[in-house]
């Protein structure tokens, strides 16, 4: 085992969870977010932070999705909807220009 200190300044993971039985975040959108931010930080909008987006299973706020969730600085963004992007985009990069 090796430990590495390299990695992102800002890890956001969005839950893109299909129930079984119907429901969750995916269906509500949650890949398109996902899609969007991932485009977003790719295109140099972060100013050189390393920022990195990834979909995730259920997080355990399904009431509350679509779900967002900043690690491992335990923030969160619920009930958001494609539309909401740019708003979720300035809290990223909030919380990308606090980190250090």
């Amino acid at each position: 085992m090796k430990k590495d200190k390299e990695g992102y300044d800002l890890h956001i993971l969005v839950c893109t969870n299909e129930k079984k039985h119907g429901g969750g975040c995916g269906p509500k959108g949650g890949q398109e977010i996902v899609d969007e931010l991932k485009d977003w930080s790719k295109s140099g909008a972060l100013s050189g932070k390393k920022v990195r987006i990834n979909k995730s299973g259920c997080l355990g706020r399904c009431d509350e999705g679509i779900v967002c969730v900043a690690y491992a600085n335990n923030e969160w963004v619920v009930e958001a909807k494609p539309s909401d992007v740019p708003e979720i985009e300035a809290w990223i990069s909030k919380l990308a220009e606090k980190s250090e």
